[in-house]
């Protein structure tokens, strides 16, 4: 799925700057001989310690065991969640959306919470979140449901609530915040409560209650100054909470769960290598090298002779030739970049002629790349007679190669249609106040009957990959690009902003 937002393209991580501020708002001690924050995240760099579904639920275990009854406790998730059957589940980093045994189930952490003893318990569920500002390359959970929504809500006696947005809404993120209530880059939701916790615990007293209500109205304003966005509210204090003990010793830190031996990184990291291609349109490399893959997993793809020895051997590797020979040519020839300005991404509004002579031009070395991907996929075929003599890993990435470059050869066709539009007027009307449109993703293909078909073929050789692999950088590779959303059109760019008061 589509990575958060968390920092400004390209800039420094922020992640843990964020989790500092929250914790500072709410009053969370920081202290050396007193820490009482824990961040488990897909972005920290000094921590190798990814949200897999097995951290995730053993991070809540552990926080969940080492609280006192006099502890106030919050816990905040900001992440993709989704509804399937009427259940509410978070997609840890290893999850699949279609798949419910991947992911963690909501009412797992509402058990926990259930028969955790505390003096109050603050659950706040950053979710179904979305930057205007940012073309996305692969599924996001959508807008809020009903049946996520009274979900995230049903939460057990005891326990309050704080939900991002309403059903129909989503919760804004930015790049680059206006105005005098958005501070850093990020989640709008985050920022406001962090703001609004500042202001109500300001004067507050060790043993007092966290004011959850006052920090809702006071950070749902600040999100509806921003966004259509409408926070909501669930649940109390427990009954009988226990009293603030000033002399007790502060509660232990929990120890992040131990994980399995991993392979070498930089074994990883030559597989990755070997196969790394220009993103399709946005830089959407996400983080499958810090993803755990064991040694046992990676038995038996070990590489044999390199890829110089190979070039000097062509006729020994037919296979292996021709599919460094895919690799190569897509790294030359790929024609499209919003990172780079490679291609025309986005169109002034009105489109001229002049414009359109622009556009012209560019359909004519994209015919070419065209041409050539196509050579290169009719050379991937030929050597397929040679897949069955070759090693697991040669044949992991000749099945991940003739995929991608199916998939790629799919998007190229579907990009010289959204330009060939550009030259026959056929764009959408435009949103009031935006200068023109920009070039993104669209989850069906507009291509003729045989790109789709290839689109099928490249979908099914992704799940294939990912079947036979399973645990290897081949799965989660093969994973990613099936998520990508495969077709293009035209969009409103976002209008835009006011200077910041």
């Amino acid at each position: 799925m589509n990575p958060l937002t968390h920092a400004a393209p390209g800039g420094a991580d922020r992640t843990r700057a964020a989790a500092d501020r929250f914790a500072a708002g709410f009053r969370v001690p920081t202290a050396k001989d007193n820490d009482q924050l824990f961040v488990l995240a897909d972005t920290l760099a000094t921590d190798a310690r990814m949200p897999t579904k097995d951290a995730l639920a053993k991070a809540v275990d552990g926080f969940c065991a080492t609280t006192r009854p006099q502890d106030r406790v919050v816990i905040y998730f900001g992440a993709h969640a989704v509804e399937k059957g009427g259940k509410a589940y978070l997609v840890p980093i290893d999850g699949d959306p279609d798949a419910p045994d991947t992911l963690l189930p909501v009412a797992d952490v509402y058990e926990k919470l259930k028969e955790l003893k505390a003096a109050q318990k603050v659950v706040v569920w950053d979710v179904c979140r979305f930057n205007p500002e940012r073309v996305r390359a692969r599924r996001d959970s959508g807008p809020m449901t009903d049946a996520l929504f009274k979900a995230l809500k049903a939460a057990p006696e005891g326990v309050q609530v704080l939900v991002s947005c309403s059903p129909g809404e989503r919760a804004l993120e930015y790049y680059t915040p206006s105005g005098p209530t958005a501070m850093f880059p990020g989640s709008a939701y985050l920022d406001a409560l962090r703001q609004a916790a500042t202001d109500a615990t300001a004067k507050a007293a060790p043993g007092d209650a966290i004011p959850v209500e006052a920090i809702h109205k006071a950070a749902s304003m600040t999100v509806a100054a921003l966004s259509k966005q409408t926070p909501a509210s669930a649940g109390a204090l427990p009954k009988q909470p226990a009293e603030y003990d000033p002399k007790a010793a502060p509660a232990k830190r929990f120890d992040w769960p131990i994980l399995p031996k991993s392979a070498q990184y930089a074994d990883v990291k030559a597989i990755l290598d070997d196969l790394a291609l220009p993103p399709l349109l946005e830089d959407d490399a996400g983080v499958i090298e810090r993803l755990l893959f064991t040694e046992a997993g990676l038995k038996g793809y070990a590489a044999d002779v390199s890829a110089d020895d190979i070039l000097k051997n062509t006729a020994k590797y037919p296979l292996r030739v021709a599919t460094l020979h895919a690799l190569q040519t897509v790294r030359a020839s790929w024609p499209i970049s919003l990172k780079e300005g490679k291609g025309v991404t986005t169109l002034p509004s009105p489109v001229t002629e002049k414009f359109k002579k622009t556009i012209s031009d560019a359909q004519l070395p994209l015919a070419e790349t065209l041409l050539k991907l196509e050579a290169v996929l009719d050379s991937l075929q030929a050597a397929a007679g040679s897949r069955a003599k070759e090693t697991k890993r040669w044949q992991a990435h000749y099945d991940y190669t003739l995929a991608e470059l199916r998939l790629r050869l799919a998007v190229l066709n579907e990009y010289n249609l959204v330009l060939a539009r550009v030259r026959t007027d056929t764009l959408p009307n435009l949103t009031t106040g935006t200068p023109g449109w920009r070039l993104a993703p669209a989850p069906t293909l507009l291509s003729r009957r045989e790109v789709k078909d290839m689109l099928v073929a490249a979908q099914e050789g992704f799940a294939k990959v990912a079947a036979d692999h399973k645990g290897t950088p081949w799965e989660a590779l093969a994973k990613r690009s099936r998520a990508l959303v495969p077709g293009l059109h035209w969009e409103s760019m976002p209008a835009p902003k006011p200077d910041a008061k």
